[in-house]
């Protein structure tokens, strides 16, 4: 009995070694974690609507999270040099805290300023596009891929500074009449706040085996609800915003 549980052990063994040995490099399944950059530093010479405008948003480095698959045309042949296929990043989600802006109303010479909200931006979306796989040497694969990305964005900042002697400047990612036109509720204030737009991803994942190194750049514009002042006057409404991502992650492919 000893000998035939030995036996089949071993014969286990030999399987997993098989597989382990005859697997393709390029692997579908992926997580990937990391770091992520939102935008640009905040200028102090222009005003907080045209900081946003221009794409910067006082934002320090935050967290990346996601996961996918790669859906590859070929047969996953460990023989072959290159694959390609469709990359579909199933969620990615993006969190960063906005805080530099304490220091904006301190450059900006007001005795009085106020940084409301949270201060947090999230974002969360879908990636899907083309992707070019390589393996050049053993299990190493380098992945480039393109992807359309429809992406969900939530910034909670309001931003107000004014200390009677020059215009006020007030910038907020709400548009408060049009809360008190649809006689929002706390829910729909929520709502209020939720900016979507179609931005584009472009990346690059450089592994071994399973374990590699992901850079990706997401770029495009988001549309948002706003309320503002400055030396232009009042506005409010709805504008379209530059939102730049560029993230650094492991990568764990399955």
């Amino acid at each position: 009995m000893n000998i035939k549980t030995t036996l089949f052990l071993a014969l286990i063994i030999l399987n997993i070694q098989s597989f382990a040995q005859d697997r393709s490099a390029f692997r579908s399944g992926y997580t990937r974690i990391g770091i992520n950059t939102l935008g640009k530093s905040l200028d102090n010479r222009i005003s907080p609507k045209q900081n946003i405008s221009n794409g910067n948003y006082g934002a320090s480095t935050g967290f990346v999270f996601e996961q996918g698959k790669v859906f590859y045309f070929r047969q996953k042949d460990i023989k072959k040099l290159l694959n390609f296929g469709l990359d579909w990043t199933y969620g990615s989600m993006n969190y960063n805290k906005m805080d530099k802006w304490e220091a904006y109303g301190k450059a900006s010479g007001s005795k009085e300023y106020a940084v409301d909200g949270s201060k947090i931006a999230v974002s969360i979306s879908s990636k899907l596009g083309p992707v070019l796989s390589f393996n050049p040497i053993e299990k190493l694969v380098i992945d480039i891929r393109a992807q359309l990305a429809p992406t969900f964005r939530i910034f909670d900042l309001t931003y107000n500074e004014g200390n009677g002697n020059t215009t006020p400047r007030y910038f907020s990612f709400i548009n408060s009449e049009a809360e008190n036109q649809n006689e929002s509720s706390e829910s729909e204030s929520i709502k209020n706040r939720i900016a979507f737009g179609f931005q584009k991803s472009f990346g690059i994942t450089v592994r071994r085996k399973a374990i590699g190194l992901s850079l990706e750049y997401v770029t495009g514009n988001v549309r948002s609800n706003y309320e503002a002042e400055d030396n232009t006057g009042i506005s409010n409404g709805k504008m379209d915003i530059p939102v730049s991502n560029v993230q650094l992650k492991l990568s764990f492919t399955l």
